[in-house]
């Protein structure tokens, strides 16, 4: 099924993905799996729904960063929390920000499927698609495990969710 989310364009196998997450699970820790599910926005939660990742076993963790002082910044604590997740499919449009990175001849030996496509946004910054306030970025799996994921079309595409606040 082809999906649009600006500014990717995604063709996700939403029955395969089910199955991958009724034969694994890739949880660190239930209860921080838990706990996310419970804050999720329904936007996130529909967004989960419709590709068929399940939230409480993908990759989830939190963590509190110490911030040192030092002559420019006051130090603290930050509050970080990811969710990474998988789905079957491939990535059929990318943001134009990923070209040089994607092309890099280690990764997949520079080159890129013809038909893949690139989209120019006019914002600066890493682009991300908005689920309910929460910024998806989707890239490919070979940051994952670059062993098991060596091929440009390896039939899987990754998610991210990252989120900080202060303390």
């Amino acid at each position: 099924m082809i999906f649009q989310f600006d500014p990717w364009k995604l063709d996700i196998d939403v029955e395969a993905t089910r199955k991958l997450y009724s034969q694994n699970d890739y949880a660190l820790d239930r209860e921080t799996n838990m706990r996310f599910a419970e804050w999720h926005p329904e936007e996130l939660k529909s967004f989960f729904e419709s590709v068929g990742v399940d939230p409480l076993k993908l990759c989830a963790e939190e963590k509190i960063h110490e911030i040192p002082e030092d002559k420019e910044n006051s130090g603290g604590r930050i509050y970080v929390r990811t969710m990474d997740f998988l789905m079957c499919g491939k990535i059929l449009a990318l943001p134009e920000f990923y070209r040089e990175l994607y092309s890099d001849e280690e990764m997949f030996g520079g080159k890129l499927p013809d038909t893949l496509e690139w989209t120019v946004i006019s914002e600066e910054g890493i682009p991300f698609y908005d689920a309910g306030g929460l910024g998806i970025v989707f890239k490919h799996p070979y940051f994952r495990d670059p062993d098991q994921y060596s091929e440009w079309d390896c039939g899987y595409i990754a998610g991210s969710i990252l989120t900080m606040k202060d303390l």
